[in-house]
């Protein structure tokens, strides 16, 4: 009975580590939950300080990273996407996570990397196919892009956005027939969604078929009335046209959503003041 006690008073302080652990990491999420996240990344920090060899720690730094990145701080993210990665090198999530700041950043050839680890662990990963295919895009590698869409669309020929991307690819690279058939057929599948509209609205005016795309502007705004990009394109739409009074109009609106003064100085062909 002795050796019992004993050997239960040599594990407790072990034990309310633990506990101890456990606790704050429950009263981290609940933090985040109710968006203080001051406190839920106070709460994190806590519970690597007291148990720095735990094995859900990836995961923490995991989410730090993400509270950084809520809280405007990217290379403070960066910091701990790059910890919770050296300790859970195949976490899939975390491997995502990191890449989409990379995007976010403006820094492509990292985040095409993440996505490359990734889908050498599972090739059919569709948020990291299409994701890869967009990084490429941004960096004029349209071969390279049109691989992933097309990769993706095998597996799942009504996806939205892949559809949209490569008829984007397809217009980049000179194929506006293949681009026009692709974002119909976005719109065939999705005609309550504004995205397809507008992007088809954006091709008929570089074909100079101004009434359809000025009837397709109007439906995506119809859609989705409180997207002030909506409006920013047709006022650049309206620019082109000398549609001064309209353009302006549509900033206005746009401003009203929360535009900036250099996006709608850019929509009316000026720079901003």
């Amino acid at each position: 009975m002795k050796r019992l006690l004993l050997l239960f008073l040599m594990s407790w302080p072990s034990l309310m580590q633990a506990q101890s652990y456990q606790q704050l990491i429950r009263q981290a999420f609940e933090a985040m939950a109710a968006d203080s996240l001051t406190q839920a990344e106070m709460l994190f920090r806590q519970a690597l300080h007291d148990s720095p060899g735990a094995q859900g720690n990836a995961i923490v730094y995991g989410q730090l990273a993400a509270i950084a990145e809520r809280q405007g701080k990217e290379q403070e993210a960066l910091q701990d996407y790059d910890e919770a990665i050296r300790q859970a090198p195949q976490n899939l999530s975390l491997l995502l996570g990191r890449a989409s700041l990379y995007l976010k950043l403006g820094r492509e050839d990292r985040a095409r990397a993440d996505y490359d680890v990734i889908l050498t662990a599972r090739p059919d990963h569709p948020e990291a196919l299409l994701m890869r295919a967009y990084a490429y895009q941004r960096t004029r590698l349209f071969k390279e892009a049109r691989r992933d869409y097309e990769s993706l669309l095998r597996k799942q020929p009504a996806n939205e956005q892949a559809l949209l991307g490569l008829a984007l690819v397809c217009d980049k690279d000179r194929r506006p027939r293949e681009a026009m058939e692709l974002v119909n057929r976005a719109v065939e599948l999705y005609p309550t969604h504004a995205d397809g509209y507008a992007l088809r609205a954006g091709f008929e005016a570089d074909r100079k078929q101004y009434e359809r795309a000025e009837e397709d502007f109007a439906e995506a705004i119809r859609l989705s009335p409180e997207d002030p990009s909506l409006y920013l394109a047709r006022a650049q739409f309206f620019t082109r046209l000398k549609r001064t009074s309209d353009a302006r109009e549509d900033t206005q609106r746009a401003a009203r959503l929360g535009a900036t003064a250099e996006e709608i100085a850019g929509a009316l062909g000026m720079k901003a003041q």
